[in-house]
Protein backbone atom coordinates (compact mmCIF):
# COMPACT_ATOMS: atom_id res chain seq x y z
CA UNK A 1 0.00 0.00 0.00
CA UNK A 2 2.77 2.54 1.01
CA UNK A 3 4.62 2.20 -2.06
CA UNK A 4 1.50 2.66 -4.21
CA UNK A 5 0.86 6.23 -2.24
CA UNK A 6 4.51 6.52 -3.60
CA UNK A 7 3.46 6.18 -6.89
CA UNK A 8 0.89 8.09 -7.28
CA UNK A 9 2.49 10.96 -5.11
CA UNK A 10 5.55 11.00 -7.72
CA UNK A 11 2.88 10.70 -10.79
CA UNK A 12 1.66 13.70 -9.13
CA UNK A 13 4.55 15.56 -8.93
CA UNK A 14 5.72 14.94 -12.87
CA UNK A 15 2.52 15.97 -13.81
CA UNK A 16 2.03 19.50 -11.63
CA UNK A 17 5.67 20.46 -12.89
CA UNK A 18 4.84 19.69 -16.56
CA UNK A 19 1.64 22.09 -16.24
CA UNK A 20 2.61 25.89 -17.28
CA UNK A 21 0.59 28.82 -18.04
CA UNK A 22 0.98 31.79 -20.85
CA UNK A 23 3.52 33.44 -18.79
CA UNK A 24 5.79 30.22 -19.38
CA UNK A 25 5.76 30.78 -23.03
CA UNK A 26 6.37 34.33 -22.98
CA UNK A 27 9.51 32.93 -20.94
CA UNK A 28 10.34 30.41 -23.17
CA UNK A 29 10.07 33.38 -26.01
CA UNK A 30 12.33 35.80 -24.47
CA UNK A 31 15.07 33.52 -23.59
CA UNK A 32 15.15 32.46 -26.99
CA UNK A 33 14.69 36.09 -28.68
CA UNK A 34 17.23 37.72 -26.01
CA UNK A 35 20.23 34.45 -27.26
CA UNK A 36 18.94 35.70 -31.43
CA UNK A 37 19.74 39.42 -30.02
CA UNK A 38 22.97 38.85 -28.16
CA UNK A 39 23.67 37.40 -31.97
CA UNK A 40 23.19 40.85 -33.30
CA UNK A 41 19.57 39.58 -34.47
CA UNK A 42 17.19 41.93 -33.88
CA UNK A 43 14.50 42.02 -36.62
CA UNK A 44 11.50 39.53 -35.59
CA UNK A 45 8.45 38.81 -34.29
CA UNK A 46 5.89 36.26 -32.77
CA UNK A 47 2.62 35.22 -32.90
CA UNK A 48 0.90 33.71 -30.45
CA UNK A 49 -2.47 31.39 -30.63
CA UNK A 50 -5.49 30.52 -28.07
CA UNK A 51 -8.67 30.75 -26.91
CA UNK A 52 -9.72 31.49 -23.27
CA UNK A 53 -9.43 28.33 -21.24
CA UNK A 54 -8.55 25.46 -23.79
CA UNK A 55 -6.60 22.83 -22.54
CA UNK A 56 -4.50 20.35 -24.14
CA UNK A 57 -2.41 17.48 -22.75
CA UNK A 58 0.53 15.52 -24.53
CA UNK A 59 3.03 12.64 -23.72
CA UNK A 60 6.19 13.70 -24.46
CA UNK A 61 8.51 11.81 -25.54
CA UNK A 62 10.38 10.43 -22.40
CA UNK A 63 6.92 9.53 -21.38
CA UNK A 64 6.36 12.46 -18.95
CA UNK A 65 2.73 13.78 -19.77
CA UNK A 66 1.88 17.47 -19.79
CA UNK A 67 -1.10 19.32 -19.10
CA UNK A 68 -1.94 23.20 -19.72
CA UNK A 69 -2.40 24.81 -16.63
CA UNK A 70 -4.91 27.59 -17.34
CA UNK A 71 -5.23 28.37 -21.26
CA UNK A 72 -3.44 26.65 -24.27
CA UNK A 73 -0.81 28.61 -26.04
CA UNK A 74 0.71 28.31 -29.54
CA UNK A 75 3.63 31.05 -30.34
CA UNK A 76 4.94 30.86 -33.41
CA UNK A 77 8.43 33.08 -33.91
CA UNK A 78 10.13 33.75 -37.04
CA UNK A 79 13.20 35.51 -38.23
CA UNK A 80 16.35 35.50 -40.41
CA UNK A 81 19.57 33.63 -39.72
CA UNK A 82 22.24 34.15 -41.96
CA UNK A 83 19.80 35.01 -44.11
CA UNK A 84 17.45 31.60 -43.83
CA UNK A 85 13.66 32.70 -43.06
CA UNK A 86 13.44 30.79 -39.79
CA UNK A 87 10.45 29.55 -38.00
CA UNK A 88 10.27 28.29 -34.32
CA UNK A 89 6.83 26.82 -32.29
CA UNK A 90 6.67 27.24 -28.53
CA UNK A 91 3.52 25.99 -26.31
CA UNK A 92 2.74 25.22 -22.25
CA UNK A 93 4.81 22.57 -22.72
CA UNK A 94 8.04 23.26 -24.02
CA UNK A 95 9.92 24.52 -27.24
CA UNK A 96 10.51 22.81 -30.76
CA UNK A 97 13.44 22.68 -32.70
CA UNK A 98 14.17 25.65 -35.53
CA UNK A 99 13.25 24.87 -38.86
CA UNK A 100 13.86 26.42 -42.16
CA UNK A 101 10.92 27.84 -44.51
CA UNK A 102 10.57 27.83 -47.78
CA UNK A 103 10.57 30.99 -47.95
CA UNK A 104 11.21 34.48 -46.72
CA UNK A 105 7.57 35.69 -47.26
CA UNK A 106 6.74 36.19 -43.91
CA UNK A 107 9.86 38.16 -42.75
CA UNK A 108 9.89 40.49 -45.77
CA UNK A 109 6.11 41.66 -44.89
CA UNK A 110 7.20 42.94 -41.72
CA UNK A 111 9.99 44.67 -43.20
CA UNK A 112 7.81 46.24 -46.11
CA UNK A 113 4.75 47.14 -43.37
CA UNK A 114 6.49 48.11 -40.58
CA UNK A 115 4.64 51.24 -40.28
CA UNK A 116 0.95 49.84 -41.07
CA UNK A 117 2.05 47.14 -38.47
CA UNK A 118 2.51 49.41 -35.75
CA UNK A 119 0.28 52.31 -35.99
CA UNK A 120 -3.14 49.77 -37.59
CA UNK A 121 -5.05 48.51 -34.75
CA UNK A 122 -8.01 45.89 -34.92
CA UNK A 123 -11.14 47.84 -33.80
CA UNK A 124 -14.21 45.98 -31.48
CA UNK A 125 -16.93 44.42 -33.32
CA UNK A 126 -19.32 47.19 -33.27
CA UNK A 127 -23.06 47.69 -34.83
CA UNK A 128 -25.77 49.53 -35.08
CA UNK A 129 -29.02 49.62 -34.27
CA UNK A 130 -31.93 50.98 -36.49
CA UNK A 131 -32.33 54.24 -34.94
CA UNK A 132 -28.64 54.51 -35.96
CA UNK A 133 -27.25 54.82 -32.69
CA UNK A 134 -24.00 52.58 -31.89
CA UNK A 135 -24.23 49.91 -29.71
CA UNK A 136 -21.73 46.97 -28.78
CA UNK A 137 -22.50 43.24 -29.44
CA UNK A 138 -22.18 40.99 -26.42
CA UNK A 139 -21.81 37.53 -27.37
CA UNK A 140 -18.39 35.67 -25.85
CA UNK A 141 -15.80 34.71 -28.19
CA UNK A 142 -12.35 33.85 -26.59
CA UNK A 143 -10.15 33.16 -29.30
CA UNK A 144 -7.19 35.37 -30.19
CA UNK A 145 -4.29 36.75 -31.77
CA UNK A 146 -1.08 38.58 -30.38
CA UNK A 147 1.43 39.70 -32.02
CA UNK A 148 4.95 41.10 -30.65
CA UNK A 149 7.25 43.06 -33.38
CA UNK A 150 10.93 43.60 -33.00
CA UNK A 151 13.05 45.68 -35.69
CA UNK A 152 16.41 46.94 -34.74
CA UNK A 153 15.73 49.02 -31.74
CA UNK A 154 11.73 49.47 -32.50
CA UNK A 155 9.04 47.09 -30.62
CA UNK A 156 5.65 47.40 -30.92
CA UNK A 157 2.54 44.97 -31.06
CA UNK A 158 -1.12 44.39 -30.31
CA UNK A 159 -3.43 41.75 -28.96
CA UNK A 160 -7.41 41.05 -30.91
CA UNK A 161 -10.14 39.03 -30.56
CA UNK A 162 -11.22 36.91 -33.79
CA UNK A 163 -14.60 37.65 -33.71
CA UNK A 164 -13.81 41.25 -34.09
CA UNK A 165 -13.16 40.40 -37.92
CA UNK A 166 -16.35 38.36 -38.31
CA UNK A 167 -19.58 39.74 -39.40
CA UNK A 168 -23.62 39.01 -38.98
CA UNK A 169 -26.53 39.66 -41.53
CA UNK A 170 -28.36 40.68 -38.18
CA UNK A 171 -26.06 42.94 -36.85
CA UNK A 172 -23.26 43.58 -39.22
CA UNK A 173 -20.11 44.66 -38.16
CA UNK A 174 -19.30 48.19 -39.00
CA UNK A 175 -15.83 47.62 -38.53
CA UNK A 176 -15.48 44.42 -40.82
CA UNK A 177 -13.79 45.64 -44.20
CA UNK A 178 -11.95 47.94 -41.90
CA UNK A 179 -10.28 45.70 -39.72
CA UNK A 180 -9.86 43.07 -42.42
CA UNK A 181 -8.12 45.26 -44.54
CA UNK A 182 -5.40 46.02 -41.78
CA UNK A 183 -1.78 44.81 -42.69
CA UNK A 184 -1.65 42.88 -39.26
CA UNK A 185 -4.54 40.63 -40.27
CA UNK A 186 -3.08 39.86 -43.45
CA UNK A 187 -0.25 38.70 -42.24
CA UNK A 188 -2.01 36.41 -39.41
CA UNK A 189 -4.03 34.73 -42.52
CA UNK A 190 -0.51 34.36 -44.42
CA UNK A 191 0.68 32.98 -41.43
CA UNK A 192 -1.93 30.16 -41.38
CA UNK A 193 -0.14 28.57 -44.58
CA UNK A 194 3.45 28.60 -43.20
CA UNK A 195 1.96 27.01 -39.85
CA UNK A 196 0.18 24.26 -41.70
CA UNK A 197 3.06 23.82 -43.98
CA UNK A 198 5.63 23.08 -41.49
CA UNK A 199 3.18 22.16 -38.59
CA UNK A 200 4.15 17.68 -39.15
CA UNK A 201 7.61 19.00 -39.19
CA UNK A 202 7.90 20.00 -36.06
CA UNK A 203 9.63 18.05 -33.05
CA UNK A 204 10.11 18.98 -29.56
CA UNK A 205 13.41 19.72 -28.06
CA UNK A 206 12.43 18.46 -24.30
Amino acid sequence: MKNVIIAIALVFSTLSMAQNDEAYVDSLVSEFTSKLESRNITSWFVNNRYCSGTIEMFQLDNGRMCTSKGTYVEAYLFWKDEGKPMIKKFDNCGMYYSLELSNAEAIEFLYANISDLESGIVKKYNSESLDGTPKLRTEVHNCFRDFKFAVENNSFGQTYNLFDLTNDSESPNTNFEYNNNLKVVKLDKLLDNFITEMEPKFRRQN
